[in-house]
């Protein structure tokens, strides 16, 4: 008798934490949807709130922060305004900031943190780039310290490298083999989380498509 009560009461006990897994993945599923279906990157844009929603909502997962900042990363290099990107850099960072506290040993956290490094960059090159550019390539060197086969990684490093100049070790021949290597890692790279970033296979065919111009 006591027994089954223990039992029961352990399924209880379970009942709140079950709920609130089940809301997080209804949450989570609806948004990466939207995010995947948006048809352009305003669209895309849109789905911000809704990740950052979850965020607060779920203050113990950090992904709904990450894909939150990553859209906003992404959308900085797409305005023309110098002051509308950063203020899209900084709302990104806010997130970042968030993911990276909770998983500071993550290597997808730290290409996110290059590709913000990278559009801190790009808002204001002549001002920035000697600024940031040692973060973009310690935040690459990091990531690929803490998982050697993510894919992301090789991308960022050899979109980085492509856009070098050649006197400081960048340019086409030298982003090649790095940009080989990563979509040879986009083909056999697993995450069992239906969530986790799957972003970049598209942009690393179209580096590779520059090669060939």
């Amino acid at each position: 008798m006591k027994k089954a009560l223990f039992i029961v009461s352990l399924v209880l006990l379970s009942l709140p934490v079950l709920s609130q897994g089940r809301k997080y993945n209804k949450s989570m599923q609806s948004a990466i949807e939207k995010m995947n279906e948006a048809p352009d990157p305003a669209s895309e844009l849109e789905t911000v709130a809704s990740f950052e929603e979850i965020a607060l909502n779920y203050p113990d997962q950090w992904l709904p922060s990450y894909h939150a900042s990553r859209i906003l990363v992404f959308s900085s290099f797409d305005e023309s305004d110098a002051v509308k990107s950063d203020a899209l850099l900084d709302r990104a960072k806010k997130s970042l900031d968030k993911a990276m506290k909770m998983v500071p040993e993550e290597s997808e956290v730290h290409v996110l943190e290059a590709f913000y490094y990278i559009g801190m960059i790009s808002a204001d090159p002549d001002k920035r780039g000697q600024l940031y550019y040692q973060d973009v390539l310690d935040a690459i060197q990091k990531s690929r310290q803490l998982n050697p086969e993510n894919p992301r990684t090789y991308y960022v490093d050899g979109m980085m490298t492509f856009n070098m100049p050649e006197f400081m070790g960048g340019g086409p021949e030298a982003a090649k083999p790095i940009l080989l290597e990563a979509q040879e890692k986009f083909k056999i790279f697993q995450n069992e989380d239906p969530f986790w970033p799957a972003w970049g296979e598209d942009l690393n065919q179209d580096e590779l498509d520059r090669l060939k111009e």
